[in-house]
């Protein structure tokens, strides 16, 4: 057996390619099942819970984009840039918060997301939105109709992207924020853009003059008399919020988009699976146990996943594997560095430890007039809303809003909602 993978860690890649380890930890899943962990992860996908069988086959190692293409069979995710950048990869997932006890919804790279970090959650991929068989959703017909796709390799990325921000019921002046993760080449993003924009009720006008531009975006509309723009300024009108409406033209195309779909903003909730929400449900009860998975395949890079869900526990595990000569370890939260450092840098790590978010002391976010506590795993996206939020108090202002306009161009939406200040 090898299991000094530290010895090899620093070795030249070609050098490595062959090298093959079996995992040592085996040896260690009696001790902690008798401590309580489990051994099998849970799993759902597009409203059904992955068979045992199958979510058995997930590794530590694994990215979740891998398991649905490989093991779920559901290739509409691609493999794009491998490193999050350009969205193609873009999946949905749904948990539990476990201090609101309310739904969330989240964009994130399955490219870099590893697969045993949807232990407890539910993902949803394009396919499961909608299809020709079952129906469109009316993300992918307002895509369709309005020329959002050409080549359709970044259309899943860019539909899943759309539909988790409709999943939390933004308004439209947040969707080219939300888009900033998926890159097109081919449509120059307008399409796109007019298309999410179509089903937004506070969104602006689709109406566009002979110069390519949308009326109400026209510098020079106060003085344009294109009848365009004429009949535009016209029918528009504003409510009490100071939101324009919608047209008769904008929301003749919404009523098009949405037929056969009017409860289509509550798919996300509908979806998720009940017993997740229940927490005396079986599935609950034992998503509530702390994770051991150890690979046993033989191949180069097999490691050990753990998930602790009790701060104690994940101090015990690095107390453990801390020491000298334990192989060491490596914590994991969004996977946004150690995911491209194991692809492009062919690092080797032998055990992730990925904490709960039921360990709320490291997902944390608090201000007081003299603090502002941020934990090591708190999301950087829950950091920038939490900070907006905070920033309505004139005591919290000046403090929280610079974190908010930072975190706004910092890496992309999918990024942040699982990349933290305490990196990997």
């Amino acid at each position: 057996k090898q299991y000094n993978y530290h010895k090899f860690s620093n070795m030249a890649p070609q050098s490595r390619e062959k090298l093959l380890y079996e995992n040592d930890d085996l040896e260690l899943v009696d001790a902690f099942s008798k401590k309580g962990y489990r051994t099998k992860p849970i799993l759902y996908v597009n409203g059904e819970k992955v068979p045992e069988d199958l979510a058995a086959k997930a590794r530590s190692n694994q990215t979740l984009l891998s398991f649905l293409r490989e093991v779920m069979k559901l290739r509409g995710s691609k493999l794009g840039c491998s490193e999050g950048g350009c969205g193609a990869c873009s999946v949905m997932i749904s948990k539990k918060d476990p201090k609101t006890n309310q739904v969330k919804h989240l964009a994130v790279n399955a490219c870099l997301m590893p697969a045993l970090a949807a232990d407890g959650c539910h993902v949803t991929t394009v396919e499961g939105i909608g299809s020709v068989k079952g129906g469109l959703h009316p993300v992918q017909k307002a895509m369709t109709e309005l020329h959002g796709s050409q080549c359709g390799f970044c259309t899943p990325g860019i539909i899943v992207a759309i539909y988790s921000l409709f999943a939390s019921s933004a308004e439209a002046k947040h969707i080219e924020e939300h888009l900033d993760g998926n890159l097109c080449r081919c449509t120059g993003y307008r399409p796109i853009w007019d298309a999410a924009r179509s089903l937004c009720d506070d969104a602006e006008d689709l109406v566009k003059g002979p110069c390519g531009t949308a009326c109400r975006e026209c510098p020079e509309r106060d003085d344009c008399e294109q009848d365009c723009n004429v009949e535009d300024k016209a029918t528009a009108t504003t409510t009490e919020k100071g939101v324009k409406s919608c047209s008769a033209t904008k929301l003749s195309l919404k009523k098009e988009f949405e037929e056969g779909k009017t409860n289509w903003l509550d798919q996300p909730n509908d979806m998720f699976p009940k017993e997740l929400m229940d927490e005396n449900s079986p599935v609950s009860i034992s998503l509530s146990k702390p994770l051991i998975i150890v690979d046993q395949v033989e191949y180069q890079g097999s490691g050990t996943w753990f998930k602790p869900t009790t701060f104690e526990q994940l101090l015990s595990l690095l107390k453990e594997f801390g020491q000298d000569g334990q192989g060491g370890y490596k914590l994991v939260v969004g996977n946004t560095e150690v995911g491209i450092e194991m692809r492009f840098k062919h690092s080797i790590y032998p055990r992730l430890i990925s904490p709960a978010e039921t360990v709320e002391s490291i997902f944390d976010f608090t201000v007081t007039p003299e603090t502002v506590t941020i934990g090591g795993c708190t999301p950087l996206s829950l950091v920038q809303h939490e900070a907006e939020a905070a920033a309505k108090d004139p005591l919290y202002t000046r403090t929280t809003m610079p974190m908010h306009d930072m975190l706004r161009w910092f890496a992309s939406t999918q990024i942040r909602n699982v990349a933290c200040l305490g990196g990997n």
